[in-house]
């Protein structure tokens, strides 16, 4: 994932604040502090090696080199580095985890909005016209 990728600005947390309530934007979040609840972003989010973030969390991409304790989900692309620790279940499209990293947790993969085919989700294989399947 390359940082800075997102339309518009990146907000910091920077290492030496503490906030507790709900993030919510549009934009990139990097965190070098504490936070406690909940962040939905539509950005991505970058917890650098001194963040720690007790909270659920929702972004495009997320990059992981503090401490998570909380569930993510990542609706692209998830990388736990080799200094990062995740204690919860992530959901994203791809999920890397470096050696080294630290995850208690569940994963679960999700598959893009549209595959390398170009079918839709939930589009069904071409057969022979006028054929149903599995009537011979």
């Amino acid at each position: 994932m390359e940082r800075g990728k997102t339309a518009g600005s990146t907000s910091l947390l920077s290492k030496k604040v503490k906030i507790e309530g709900e993030i919510q934007g549009n934009e990139d979040l990097h965190v070098e502090g504490h936070f406690k609840g909940s962040i939905k972003i539509t950005g991505d989010i970058f917890i650098g090696p001194t963040g720690i973030v007790e909270a659920d969390v929702e972004a495009n991409n997320v990059v992981v080199q503090g401490q998570v304790t909380g569930n993510i989900m990542a609706h692209k692309q998830l990388q736990l580095q080799s200094s990062g620790k995740l204690l919860g279940d992530c959901t994203a499209q791809s999920i890397h985890i470096n050696e080294g990293a630290l995850f208690e947790g569940r994963s679960k993969m999700i598959k893009s909005s549209v595959s390398t085919t170009g079918d839709k989700p939930g589009d069904k294989p071409a057969g022979k016209p006028g054929v149903k399947p599995g009537i011979r």
